[in-house]
Parts: C-alpha cells; structure tokens; sequence
C-alpha cells in the first residue's frame, strides 16, 4: 500500500507540489472541505512508525480481553479450544478441515436446513492455507489469521483517521476504542470479522485517495470474505461513478471504470462457487433463506425489537444482547446523521456506514448477532468519539482501554459460552 502520506505534507512543513495537488483534489471525490494541514501525515517513515503503534495499541488492548475471556470461560469449565470453535468459528474450521457439503438438507416441510453452504470461502481458505503451511492445529491456524488480519485492519484505522484529517492521538483513539468495542471477540476468534474489517478499511482508503485499481482488487477480497461485501461494492461503486462524471473525457478515467465493472466480481465469483458445490447456480441463496437472512426492508427488525422493548420471550432475548441490540439500531442510525453533519467526513465514509446500518435493519436473520455485523464498519462510526477523547488526560485514556478491554473480554465469554444463540 502507499503511504497515506502521499496525499498531504508533513506536519509543520510545506507541502510538495504532487501533495499539494492531491490535496486539491481529495474535495472532488469526498465532496468535503480539506483536511487542515496541520493534522496531515508525516513522511512515509514516520507514517509508517506511526501506524506501527497503533498496531501495538491494538495488540494490547486485544490481548487484554482475549486473556479475560478465555480465564472467565475456563472458570465455567471451558477449555480454550472448546471456546474457540463456538458458533460460526467451528463453521468456518469445520470447511477448513472437510470442505463444503455437496448438498443442502431440507426438513420434511420442503423447507433448507441450516448449511455451512451459507460461509463465503476466503476465510476457511486462509485458515487452511495457514495450517498446512504451519503444522498449527486448525483451531490456533483460525487464531492467526484473525489477529494477523485484526492488526492490518488497525493500521488501516489509524491511516484512514489520519486520512480525513485526524491526528495522530485521534487514530490511536479510534484504534483503542474498536479493540475493546463489546463485540470485539469477532476479531478474536476464528470469524471472518478480522478479514473482512482489513479489506473494507484499506478499499475506503483506496477510495479516498482515488486509487481506483487498488480500491477494486480490494473490493474482490472483500467479496470472497462475506456476503455484507455488497456495501463495499456499493461504496466503491457510487464513488467511481461519482469521479467519472467529474473527469468525463479525461485519459484517467479507465481506472474508475475497471473499479466500477469489477467491484462486484469478488461476491458474484463466491455465489457461483458456492452454488457449483451443490450443482445449482442460486445454491447460495437457497442455502441462505434457512437462515432468514433475506432482505425485508425492516419488517423482521421492527418485529424483533418490539419483542425486546416489551421483555418478550425472557430468558432467551431478554439479557445482555437486548440493550446492544437495542444500542446499535438507535445509536448507528444517529451516528450516521452525526457523520453526515460533519463536513470533515467524506461521503464515501457515510454512504458505507448508511448502507451498512440499512442492510443490517433490512434483514431479519439473527437478530441478536446485529451488534457483531456492524464491527467492521464501527471505526468509521468511532470517528465521532476519537477525536475529543484524544484531549483527554493519559490516565483516563490508559483506564477507558483496560476497563473496555476487561468488560469486552468478560462480556465476550458470556456470549460464546453462556448465552443461547449464535452471538
């Protein structure tokens, strides 16, 4: 990747002529005011030193609620692996080690059952690719992709904060606040949270700085990673199309015009892949409606969340999960307005996270894992929070991380160990 620094100056120096022109320019695609110069990123080296710490920033905060969760889940009798393999990861391990089935059950109604047809194929690929090349067991092999994968995404936070005109202390902010987030364990554990998040965040860099060629390879990955890649492609998409209307004519263009046709090439070749196992093309979708992740334009949302808001069904819905359920829907949609007020955010930032809080209200199937789906997206979000919590004194900064850190962790082995349903 090219340092983010290739848009602006350093920090207290003048900016080169090429930086100068790029930051011109970066209104034309954000549709916003320009970053202050002050707030710009340093030489490449220092960019990348910079972004290095966030990393560690990262690493110990993570590494803080993963060794939380994996005590409190010990204390209830559970060994690691055991937690480990919870839920999607044992999904995802599962394809790994045997493959996908070669056909989808259906129950005596005519109606699919739930099939591991339904994963996209990136992730088990790494996690295999990863534990033939290691001798790693298959678990821990899962184990390092995330964490590899959670830490180029962080770097990634970090470049994009200071992309849109964060400071420093703003990025590292943005950083800790998503490593400790009450979902975090996502990027833990052998989820496809980890991978997904570092394709979306470098392809909306890639985007802001108008590397189209670099923005739709990334979108592939992203595609091969999870079906929600369609709000990545939706992004890339609007802001191609957006800088072919604006260099109508120009030699340049081509790129923008790869970056529209191919964005969706990464979900498409995943559809058909994953329909080839079974011998029909829609194979996905079919395999898909057992769990009910259709898309119904809040109808199921709205249902769900009355039942919450009315303490229906206790025992099941009624814990923990209700209030983050509850919290994503109220406050993703007002952070979204939030962002969309803040002439600092480019609007390629609010298009994604709006599109991604659409189509998590717009489809029904697991409800209480909303909070989970939108962790990739949350350091778009976290922008609104990073920046005065950057002001604050080291000690509240240093006892906010560990205490999120200690919470995420304890949280995290309730929901892989305690709670009913997938988290």
């Amino acid at each position: 990747m090219k340092a983010v620094s290739r848009l602006t100056s350093g920090p207290s120096g003048p900016a080169s002529p090429s930086s100068a022109a790029l930051s011109a320019s970066a209104p034309a695609v954000a549709g916003r005011p320009a970053a202050k110069a002050a707030a710009r990123p340093g030489p490449p080296a220092y960019a990348r030193y910079q972004a290095a710490r966030a990393v560690a920033l990262y690493l110990v905060v993570a590494a803080v609620g993963f060794a939380v969760m994996l005590l409190v889940s010990r204390h209830f009798g559970r060994a690691p692996e055991v937690v480990l393999r919870r839920w999607d990861s044992g999904h995802y391990l599962h394809i790994a080690q045997h493959g996908y089935p070669g056909e989808i059950p259906y129950g005596p109604d005519g109606e699919p059952k739930f099939s591991r047809l339904a994963f996209f194929p990136l992730v088990p690929a790494l996690i295999r690719a990863v534990h033939l090349m290691t001798g790693l067991p298959v678990v821990w092999a899962g184990v390092v992709v995330s964490w590899t994968a959670a830490c180029v995404a962080a770097a990634g936070v970090f470049r994009l904060v200071r992309a849109v005109g964060g400071r420093p202390g703003a990025g590292y902010a943005c950083v800790a606040l998503w490593a400790c987030s009450p979902y975090a364990f996502a990027l833990w554990v052998p989820y496809s949270e980890a991978v997904f998040s570092a394709a979306l965040i470098w392809t909306l860099l890639a985007v802001l700085e108008r590397r189209w060629l670099t923005a739709a390879a990334l979108c592939v990955l992203a595609g091969a990673v999870r079906p929600s890649a369609s709000v990545v492609v939706g992004t890339v998409g609007l802001a191609a199309g957006w800088e072919l209307v604006r260099q109508r004519g120009s030699r340049s263009a081509w790129r923008a015009w790869v970056a529209l046709l191919t964005a969706p090439l990464g979900i498409v070749a995943s559809w058909l892949f994953l329909g080839s196992k079974v011998g029909r093309v829609d194979g996905w979708f079919e395999a898909e409606r057992a769990w009910g992740q259709s898309f119904d334009f809040g109808a199921g949302t709205a249902h769900v969340l009355k039942d919450m808001l009315l303490y229906r069904h206790a025992g099941r819905v009624a814990d923990l999960r209700t209030a983050a359920v509850i919290a994503v829907l109220v406050l993703g949609a007002v952070g979204v307005w939030a962002l969309a007020r803040d002439r600092r955010v480019p609007w390629p930032l609010v298009a994604t996270v709006a599109l991604a809080w659409v189509l998590i209200v717009g489809t029904p199937g697991s409800p209480l894992s909303k909070p989970r789906f939108m962790l990739p997206f949350l350091p778009v979000l976290l922008l609104l929070a990073a920046r005065p919590l950057a002001r604050a004194p080291l000690g509240v900064r240093v006892c906010l991380y560990g205490g999120g850190a200690v919470v995420s962790g304890w949280y995290a082995a309730g929901l892989l160990v305690l709670f009913e349903g997938s988290p």
